[in-house]
């Protein structure tokens, strides 16, 4: 039986209660009177999201509920925006089964949380031939690869990863994630999807290289202390012909957005690595997963035709082979979304164009989880897709 999908919105911004159950119940109402197996929330995190919550569960009972605060949802080719308002996806079981797992603390204890997480979501979806895991993170909480490589403990190489970690519309001071009514503060929350087939994830990014590589020696916790033995910003700087120092902590962020660095794998593809600030010492700090030392890196470049061009390749290679998809899940970072300012609205238009007759639903995260090869599965500067 084919996964169905209902959708719902909010724009009510005042009342977080009557906004929750607003949304929950179109999402409801979309499934033609069938009961919703699990319900995904993607919100502003302007609302009190404990009364959001109770709206939204208000409708939907104890139907289990993940999902996280964001910088815009995405859902059926619109685009709530910034402090837009709360978007809900209703899905029947269909082919799957379902088991969902949190973890309330997870700073410090980053990959024996992803064991965890992934250990409690299997054993409530049962065993299966194929599965997915969604997978939800304060984006706060440090060097989520490390996450990641908990959950890849448990999940082998067989068990697609897909997902994103929670945002503030890029304020990087509180982001949250949902399990059913907790609101969880430096946390995460995991979806297994039992499955009787592969459940592909696709995975662009539209970067290219505009530097030469460089030598990660040195790193702290999230930062990019030395490149190539010199102070990282200063290499990063030089990379772009801009004079040392010339970048102000102030106003790096407007600059590295558009020049993440690319970490350099053995294929000759990149994994997107966005330094989100630097201090004053020279540090840069990467936004939830720093590459390592020993690792080579590269600034990139784009252009915004160039990171348009990859929304239909994500939704094609998710699409392919599925036999019968009910939702396309898009975990798309908010950077992409300020680099396109007003063309935003183009990108969830094309996503949802690739897509054709299947349901979109996603939001703007704040990094985003694929594995798509090897264990690396966190991504700056990327969309993702994962089809149920």
């Amino acid at each position: 039986m084919k996964i169905q999908a209902g959708i719902g919105s909010s724009r009510h911004l005042m009342d977080a209660f009557a906004a929750g159950s607003e949304a929950a119940r179109a999402a409801v109402t979309g499934l033609c009177g069938q009961s919703p197996a699990v319900v995904l929330v993607f919100s502003t995190p302007q609302y009190d999201l404990p009364v959001l919550l109770k709206g939204i569960r208000a409708v939907t009972g104890t139907t289990p509920l993940i999902g996280a605060t964001g910088a815009g949802e995405i859902f059926l080719g619109q685009h709530l925006g910034v402090g837009g308002g709360v978007a809900v996806l209703a899905l029947t079981a269909g082919p799957y089964r379902f088991g969902v797992a949190s973890e309330p603390a997870i700073r410090g204890n980053l990959e024996q949380a992803g064991q965890s997480l992934a250990r409690l979501s299997r054993a409530e979806a049962g065993p299966s031939p194929h599965a997915a895991i969604l997978l939800l993170a304060d984006c706060l909480a440090g060097n989520l690869q490390q996450l990641v490589h908990g959950v890849y403990r448990v999940t082998g190489p067989r068990v697609s990863i897909a997902g994103g970690a929670a945002n503030d519309e890029l304020r990087f001071v509180r982001t949250f994630v949902f399990h059913n009514d907790q609101v969880l503060e430096g946390g995460a929350v995991a979806l297994w999807i039992a499955s009787e087939f592969p459940l592909p994830v696709g995975c662009r990014h539209g970067w290219e290289p505009v530097g030469v590589p460089l030598l990660v020696t040195r790193t702290d916790d999230t930062e990019i202390v030395e490149l190539g033995g010199r102070p990282a910003a200063i290499a990063y700087e030089d990379q772009l012909g801009i004079a040392p120092g010339q970048l102000s902590v102030e106003n790096f962020w407007d600059t590295s957005m558009l020049h993440p660095f690319g970490l350099l794998q053995s294929d000759g593809t990149a994994i997107i690595r966005v330094a989100r600030s630097k201090n004053e010492q020279g540090a840069l700090r990467i936004q939830g997963c720093v590459p390592p030392p020993g690792s080579a890196v590269q600034v990139m470049g784009s252009s915004i035709e160039s990171l348009l061009t990859i929304t239909g390749e994500v939704v094609e290679s998710a699409l392919n082979g599925h036999p019968d998809p009910g939702v396309v899940l898009l975990f798309n970072c908010a950077a992409r979304a300020k680099i396109f300012g007003d063309r935003v609205a183009e990108e969830v238009r094309l996503l949802q164009e690739a897509a054709g007759g299947t349901p979109t639903f996603g939001f703007y995260c704040c990094g985003e989880f694929a594995r798509t090869a090897g264990v690396l599965a966190t991504h700056n500067a990327t969309l993702t897709a994962l089809v149920l």
